[in-house]
This record gives structure tokens, C-alpha cells and sequence, in this order.
């Protein structure tokens, strides 16, 4: 239901009218006049439209319908019936005939293309940050692999996945060791039928013909496999690059990673950007570092589960965890401040224990720059 005018001078108010989308409910007499929603299946994108028309009917109601404009999801899109609900009947000129209109089509000249699919969101960047000691706790500064991440998942007028477009930014390398890395899609490695803008520059990364690397049952890419070719130490003092405060800064590196399937898959089935990234430790390809309770791909070494700090329970879905819950890895869809060199998460972060310990159920927010949050000093803010 609306109602019109239910908010006036910063005052909740009973408006001037209820209308409803179940218009035996509204206040007409005339049954003609007692429609005030439109309700239209919008199977490009797989959401629904519903508008509303805010006045009486039969009395001033200038019958726009647009006085209040939603669009509805719902996951799996199936869990509404659509029935009864009318497709949008496009008049507009459609160039490309893929059932879409220029207006709502992302790509009008291109019939296997439609929408922009954003992650985190048009525009702006995530951020994977890694400790690389893995499976020992390390110095846990969280800063051995600071990674920036967008995506963008291309569909077709159908709304499958035909292209993933990655944009990863190498933003600092806080270690002595020539790490890698990696992003393992839930899908096979056939249903790709290439990968272009990796970085592979050493020996011990085999990749198949369509880019993938070779020897795995799901897609994996390796964007790259030396971070040093990427971002090389500057020299100065401390160790590695962009970590210690008052060492010469490196301007990051951007990779334009652009994969292409083999056929258009739902994106149900492709999943959620970041999917499952990896690290893998000083060029040793068996020794990957996933983020908490991702599994391993099929050429990791798993003999290093279960020693040193490491709680993995191989089999049960628990992976890459100490027995405090502490992970080894960081997604966060926003940008991040990561810890100085030699420098504790805790100590920058003092909200990032009780994150965990309530097993991110409190203090979800514990990156922030608020009042109480954080300790700047250890905090590298270039």
C-alpha cells in the first residue's frame, strides 16, 4: 500500500489517502477507477516493476503511474509467480533484436550483450588483503598481498553470464616472498573459452589453451603469478612495497582480466565476484591461502592442513581458520587502510577481535574510520 502524502514538513502524517495494489481495497466507487498500481515482468533483467498512480481516480489523478516507481527482486527469481504478470511491451527501436530496447540495453549494438552486472558497485572498488605465513599466524599484519577488486558480469538479453570483466589493482606487497594469485570460478574449466590480461611471467604456472590454468575441474585464473614483476621494491628501508611508512611509494598496478564463456550461464551459477580468491606462497603452487572456509583448488597441497596455526577440518567446509576464528584472508567491499609493516591488525583495527570472537555478527563495520575504531599510527594511509 501507499500513503500519499504520509510524510509532510518532517512529520509522519495518515496521509490523504491508503491505496492499494489490491485495488478492491481502494476508495472509488467506479470499479473502472480503482486501479492505482501497475504491475510489469521485466524478464531482461529479472526484476518487476511496480508503480503507483498516488491520487483518487475520480478526482484530479493526472494517471501517470508514476508517483511511486519500485523494481522487485527475489532469489531464486522462480520464488514469484509470474503468472498473471505482463511482460513491458517495447516500442522502442531495438538495433541489435536481442529483445531488449536501446533504453535498457547496456550494449544496443551488440545482440550477445545487454546489461552491466556491477560488484561491489559501479564505480567503486573492494579490497582482498592477505597474510602470507599461512599455516602459521605470521606477524598478522594483513598486508603481505593488498589487492583493490571490481567486476563487472556482462549477461545477454536472457540475463546469463556471457563475459566477466575483473579489474584487480596491486596496491601493496608487504613481504619478501614472490607470491601469486589466483580466482577460482564455480564452474567448469570448459565452459571458458579464453582469458585475456593475465600476468604470467614465470615457470611453474601451466595454463590451458583457453587460459585457464591447467589441471583443475573448476575455472581457475591465475592473474598473476609474481607480484614483483608487478610492483617492484623500491629499495629503502623496511620490507616490501608500500608498507612502511616514509619508504618510497610505488604507484599500483592495474590488470584488465576479461573472461569469456563458452555459453551464457546463469548468474546463479557463476556466482558472486569475488568468487574464490587465492594467494598462492613465494611461487610454491601448492600452497594456497583462501579466504575463511573456501575450499582449495584441486592442485593445493593438503598436507598443510591441520599444522601449525592452522584449524582446517578437510572434508567439513572448514578451511583456513585458527581455532579462534582468525582468518587468513580479508574481503571487503569497500576501500581499506591496511596495517603498517610488522603491525598487528588489532593494534590498528580495536574492533576487528570482537568482530571475530562474535563471529562477524557485532562490529561488522570495524574497518570504519569512526570514533573508537581505530589506532591511525599503525595504519598506512598513503
Amino acid at each position: 500500500m501507499l500513503i500519499a502524502d504520509g510524510f509532510r514538513n518532517k512529520t509522519i502524517t495518515s496521509g490523504i489517502s491508503t491505496l492499494y495494489s489490491d485495488k478492491n481495497l481502494n476508495p472509488e466507487p467506479n470499479s473502472s477507477l480503482k486501479q492505482h498500481t501497475v504491475l510489469l515482468n521485466d524478464i531482461g533483467r529479472g526484476k518487476f516493476l511496480l508503480s503507483f498512480e498516488d491520487m483518487r481516480r475520480d478526482g484530479g489523478a493526472d494517471n501517470d503511474f508514476n508517483d511511486a516507481v519500485f523494481y522487485v527482486t527475489a532469489n531464486p527469481i522462480q520464488g514469484i509467480q509470474s503468472t498473471n504478470i505482463p511482460l513491458p511491451n517495447y516500442t522502442q527501436t531495438d538495433t541489435d533484436g536481442d529483445g531488449i530496447s536501446n533504453t535498457f540495453d547496456d550494449y544496443p549494438t551488440d545482440p550477445t550483450k545487454a546489461f552491466n552486472n556491477f560488484y561491489p558497485a559501479e564505480g567503486s572498488t573492494g579490497t582482498l588483503a592477505f597474510e602470507d605465513l599461512w599455516p602459521g599466524q605470521g606477524d598478522y599484519d594483513m598486508n603481505d598481498l593488498v589487492l583493490g577488486y571490481s567486476f563487472n558480469q556482462i549477461t545477454n538479453g536472457q540475463n546469463k553470464v556471457v563475459q566477466i570483466k575483473a579489474t584487480i589493482i596491486l596496491k601493496a606487497m608487504g613481504a619478501g616472498y614472490h607470491n601469486g594469485f589466483g580466482i577460482q570460478l564455480p564452474i567448469s574449466s570448459s565452459l571458458v573459452s579464453s582469458v585475456t590480461g593475465t600476468d604470467i611471467e614465470e615457470s611453474y604456472i601451466v595454463q590451458s589453451s583457453n587460459g585457464t590454468e591447467a589441471g583443475q575441474s573448476k575455472a581457475t585464473i591465475i592473474v598473476f603469478d609474481n607480484g614483483f614483476n608487478l610492483l617492484p621494491f623500491p629499495g629503502g628501508s623496511g620490507v616490501g612495497v608500500n608498507t612502511t611508512p616514509g619508504a618510497p611509494y610505488v604507484a599500483p598496478d592495474t590488470l584488465h582480466v576479461v573472461i569469456n564463456l563458452t555459453t551464457p550461464t546463469s548468474l546463479a551459477i557463476v556466482g558472486t565476484p569475488p568468487y574464490n580468491p587465492f594467494l598462492i606462497v613465494n611461487m610454491e603452487r601448492g600452497k594456497e591461502i583462501h579466504m575463511i572456509n573456501n575450499p582449495p583448488t584441486d592442485l593445493a597441497n593438503l598436507t598443510y592442513f591441520g599444522t601449525h596455526s592452522d584449524d582446517s577440518q578437510v572434508g567439513s567446509g572448514r578451511y583456513y581458520v585458527t581455532k579462534n576464528n582468525l582468518p587468513w584472508v580479508l574481503d571487503i567491499s569497500d576501500n581499506f587502510y591496511y596495517p603498517i609493516e610488522k603491525s598487528e591488525i588489532t593494534q590498528g583495527y580495536l574492533k576487528f577481535v570482537p568482530w571475530v570472537e562474535a563471529d562477524g555478527q557485532t562490529y561488522y563495520d570495524w574497518f570504519k574510520s569512526k570514533p573508537g575504531y581505530e589506532n591511525a599510527q599503525y595504519l598506512f594511509t598513503h
